[in-house]
């Protein structure tokens, strides 16, 4: 398989240590992860997280929402993991891993 092949793929990436401390503020818990490729280019790879939590601070008219209102909503995000941050990729041929209808994949939310 080709790495373009990938892309829009589930895929199980296995993470280098040295971006394990930096892992959580994307929401990914552990450094081996199941994700769907979004990208691919000379700098690393795009994985979606589909539940990502964010903090909503402004409202429909771009105004500050008080502190005390705010809250956190989830939301599809893409993540570049740097080529030297991947020390694995795995893809699986078997067509029922590309037929994903959860939101919540295994490695997001799950490996906490």
């Amino acid at each position: 398989m080709q790495l373009e092949e990938l892309k829009g793929k589930l895929a199980l990436f296995k993470f280098a240590e040295e971006i394990r401390d930096d892992l959580p503020l994307f929401q990914l818990y552990k450094d081996e992860v199941w994700a769907v490729v979004t990208g691919i280019d000379d700098v690393g790879i795009w994985i979606e997280n589909p539940s990502y939590e964010l903090g909503v601070w402004w409202d429909d008219q771009g105004d500050l929402i008080p502190p005390n209102k705010q809250v956190k909503e989830k939301v599809k995000a893409n993540i570049l993991i740097p080529w030297r941050f991947i020390k694995a990729v795995m893809s699986v041929e078997d067509e029922r891993f590309q037929k994903v209808k959860s939101k919540q994949l295994p490695g997001f939310q799950v490996y906490r």
